[in-house]
């Protein structure tokens, strides 16, 4: 019979971590699901919150009880999505209020409420259950406040953080979490889901795999975007770096770093950038050899042509800035600013 796990992407492992506990009874009270983002981790945290409180529990999660339907659906009252704002309001769950922007942190109401959802017995089902997802959303206090929850556990209550960034979490709160790491997912498997499930070509398929570097969620959203014709856009911009002018790199840096979506573009660019350097770097230590191991191996003619030009010191010294920008993208820094110091910084390296 099929399972709510089987539609999962790899994970195997902490799966079976998580199964065997269920079926061993020895589910912890809390969980932190961690890993990069785009892997999965909210989709095994609810399969699994699936799997507590499934009807069949001989083949659990079966996404086919009532039970499982519910928590599908949104409306499982044992079962709590708890998000920012901000979130809430991209998936449509809540409507934004007039007047202000939607909050970007987990509120220390939300957290609230939650010790008032584990006073009672579940209504429904075997296990409350809520997924947390973003923790690293919540601010100091809010952690703070919310160890009280994960200090006093009750019976039939299982807690559930999901998060990219499980260092921005206080010590205090990781260390009354049992771990679940989820990793990168492999590239062929990323590939081959393409391919079945969105109808992308082989070729294309592998090359938007391997700019995703692991998460299937990034790679969905590439093969639905211009990501490509951004490729071309960084390509040109890396070779104005050596060659172009000052005030014409700048202004494009600028166009790269303005509107409302430059934060996320700008971490596109940038990444963008550091794949196009480690495959100059990859065919100039291993020239010819190394084709089969590029990742925008559809441009190896405009490869193989720059890293004749290319020295090895140079693009190790460039993907160490963008490296360092990609960082401090992570922490808020303005976008604009950030690629145009990069920019700056890259040409800087070629003298």
């Amino acid at each position: 019979m099929p399972s709510a796990y089987d539609s999962i992407l790899g994970h195997q492992r902490p799966i079976e971590q998580l199964e065997r506990a269920r079926r061993l009874g020895r589910v912890a009270h809390a969980y932190l699901f961690q890993g990069p983002e785009g892997v999965g981790k909210e989709r095994v945290a609810f399969a699994f919150a699936k799997a507590l409180n499934c009807q069949n529990p001989d083949r659990a999660p079966c996404d086919a009880c009532d039970s499982c339907q519910r928590i599908d659906r949104g409306c499982h009252p044992d079962v709590r999505l708890v998000a920012s704002e901000e979130e809430l309001v991209r998936r449509g769950l809540i409507e934004p209020e007039k007047g202000r922007s939607p909050s970007r942190q987990i509120r220390t109401g939300q957290l609230d409420e939650l010790a008032g959802l584990f006073r009672h017995r579940p209504y429904l089902g075997r296990w409350k259950a809520v997924v947390l997802v973003d923790a690293e959303r919540m601010n100091t206090s809010s952690q703070n406040r919310f160890l009280k929850t994960l200090e006093e556990p009750t019976d039939s209550s299982v807690i559930m953080l999901v998060t990219a960034h499980p260092d921005a979490l206080l010590p205090t709160v990781r260390s009354r979490c049992q771990v679940v790491f989820l990793g990168p997912l492999g590239r062929d498997d990323i590939a081959a889901h393409l391919e079945a499930q969105q109808g992308v070509d082989r070729e294309r398929a592998f090359i938007l795999a391997a700019m995703a570097q692991g998460s299937l969620g990034r790679a969905e959203m590439l093969a639905d975007s211009g990501f490509l014709a951004l490729r071309d856009e960084v390509v040109g911009l890396l070779s104005r770096i050596r060659q172009g002018d000052l005030a014409d790199l700048l202004s494009a840096a600028g166009e790269l770093g303005e509107g409302r979506d430059a934060r996320q573009r700008v971490g596109d660019a940038v990444g963008l950038m550091e794949m196009w350097c480690r495959d100059l770097l990859v065919l100039c230590l291993c020239g010819t050899a190394g084709r089969e191991r590029l990742v925008n191996r559809d441009r190896d003619a405009r490869l193989a042509e720059e890293a004749e030009h290319a020295k090895p010191r140079m693009l190790l010294r460039w993907i160490s800035q963008i490296r360092r920008t990609r960082s401090a993208l992570d922490t808020n820094a303005n976008p604009r600013s950030m690629i145009e110091s990069l920019l700056l910084q890259m040409r800087t390296a070629t003298r």
